[in-house]
């Protein structure tokens, strides 16, 4: 087998893992209590730069799987970042809400959806 074949079969193997996983990795990216000591003023920063981030790689991921190969490159470049940084906006938003801090990162509609 050559090694081209061998790439391609890898890549379209992680691609289908990265399809197929059924549970939410954004839950399991992220430590419980990793935002305890901030105050309301930094989970608000924190929060920007993170809801920034998420968008950043959401055009990446979206623009690499345009491509061919698209998926498994997005898979293996940006999923596992864009994970985290997806548990850390909802560990964010957690600690706001326990806290009763009004986090404003979001528009409405985007906090009437979460």
């Amino acid at each position: 087998m050559t090694t081209l074949k061998r790439l391609c079969i890898t890549l379209v193997a992680l691609a289908v893992l990265n399809g197929c996983a059924g549970h939410d990795f954004e839950a399991t990216s992220t430590r419980p209590g990793k935002f305890r000591l901030y105050n309301c003023d930094q989970l608000n920063k924190r929060g920007v730069a993170l809801l920034q981030r998420e968008r950043e790689l959401d055009e990446l991921m979206l623009k690499a799987k345009s491509g061919p190969g698209g998926e498994a490159a997005s898979a293996i470049a940006y999923q596992n970042e864009y994970n985290v940084t997806k548990g850390d906006l909802r560990e964010v938003e957690l600690t706001g809400t326990e806290r009763r801090c009004d986090l404003k990162f979001r528009t409405i509609s985007e906090r009437a959806v979460r």
